[in-house]
């Protein structure tokens, strides 16, 4: 269904695997979704629209916020945001305004993302800062916190055990009803979501931020987690985004950065080809309801599409697409039998897929 808030439907190819189930607006600046973020921006706004891609900081919140009726506003020849139903007078959308350009640059923005929303977060979540006075207490039950308490944010029902945590370099927000289990080292910027759980002893370096209902375990460095999807055991995931519904097998690890320390050569999804894009860091890009073997190990910016299931004696190549059942040939999962592991995976979470959803998932496998 189109969200009537934006002016494309945020099907670019620049954002694949991510997007082959959902529009743009729908993938996290840092732990929440890019639409949720405009609609609390534009809650007593309703005739304003903007593109996807045009990110809710507060200058971008600001510069759409003062829109008159009938004005608008463009990137080269793009509409990106207009207020009323026709643009009679365009502007020309400062030059250092944030755009979200491709799917990596996702984990790349994961701080800022945060740092952005943290204001809305506060009334969202309900969160406190904890202060100064407290930090004593604290460490008596075991969190240690390196810089000031007030970067630390909670939630009701949030939970930490026995764990250190640095606000050295940015917040640590605990979502509603989120666990951080005994022996955790988290350095901020990081937030965990609503109803998620970093499994004992994991190892995260910000920026990162996971989603609601996700299970993490092993190191996280600068990694993007979607709703839903779990890491739950060893294994290193860097500069890495995962969709919703996905499941990583223990001692699942991607690499990161190339042995040469050059630039790597990312997929793109236009040319269907590996091209240069000037990152030297980038790991795993992963699409909604894929899955791993155990010990799998990915290459350097490895793209796995929509409802694969990795596994085999092979090295997954750098590129595995949707539906790829194993790494060994070229065989396509059953249809019916995926959306059924899906329907499984999703009950586990008390979740229901949605006719829509499953109309979504139906037809990318025909294309």
């Amino acid at each position: 269904m189109t969200d009537t808030r934006f002016l494309d439907n945020g099907d670019s190819a620049e954002f694949y695997p991510l997007n082959a189930l959902k529009g743009v607006q729908e993938l996290h600046f840092g732990v929440r979704t890019i639409a949720k973020q405009w609609q609390e921006v534009l809650r007593d706004n309703p005739h304003i629209r903007i593109h996807s891609r045009l990110m809710p900081t507060h200058d971008n919140a600001m510069a759409v916020l003062n829109l008159s009726d009938g004005d608008g506003l463009s990137r080269g020849d793009e509409l990106v945001a207009l207020r009323g139903a026709e643009a009679v007078n365009v502007h020309e959308l400062q030059a250092d305004a944030l755009w979200l350009n491709d799917a990596a640059h996702l984990f790349e923005l994961c701080g800022l993302g945060l740092e952005e929303d943290l204001s809305r977060l506060q009334l969202a979540w309900r969160l406190r800062a904890l202060q100064e006075e407290e930090r004593e207490a604290w460490q008596a039950q075991g969190v240690r916190v390196h810089g000031p308490m007030s970067s630390v944010w909670l939630a009701p029902g949030a939970v930490l055990r026995d764990v250190s945590l640095n606000t050295e370099q940015g917040p640590v927000v605990v979502g509603p009803d989120a666990e951080i289990m005994e022996g955790c080292r988290v350095r901020g910027p990081f937030a965990l979501g609503e109803g998620s759980q970093l499994r004992m002893g994991t190892l995260v370096y910000g920026a990162t931020t996971v989603g609601q209902g996700c299970k993490m375990g092993g190191e996280l460095s600068n990694v993007v987690v979607h709703d839903w999807s779990n890491k739950a055991h060893g294994g290193f995931l860097g500069n890495a985004v995962l969709g919703s519904w996905c499941n990583l097998g223990a001692e699942t690890t991607c690499s990161n950065l190339k042995n040469t320390y050059g630039v790597i050569a990312e997929w793109s999804e236009d040319s269907q080809s590996f091209e240069p894009k000037g990152r030297q860091f980038c790991g795993l890009l992963m699409g909604d309801h894929s899955k791993t073997a155990i010990h799998t190990a990915f290459s350097t910016a490895t793209v796995v599409g929509v409802m694969a299931n990795v596994f085999g004696e092979q090295t997954p190549p750098r590129h595995v697409p949707n539906f790829q059942w194993g790494v060994d040939g070229d065989a396509q999962i059953d249809l019916d039998k995926g959306l059924d592991v899906a329907r499984k995976v999703m009950a586990r979470r008390k979740q229901t897929m949605s006719a829509s959803e499953e109309h979504a998932i139906r037809a990318l496998f025909s294309k």
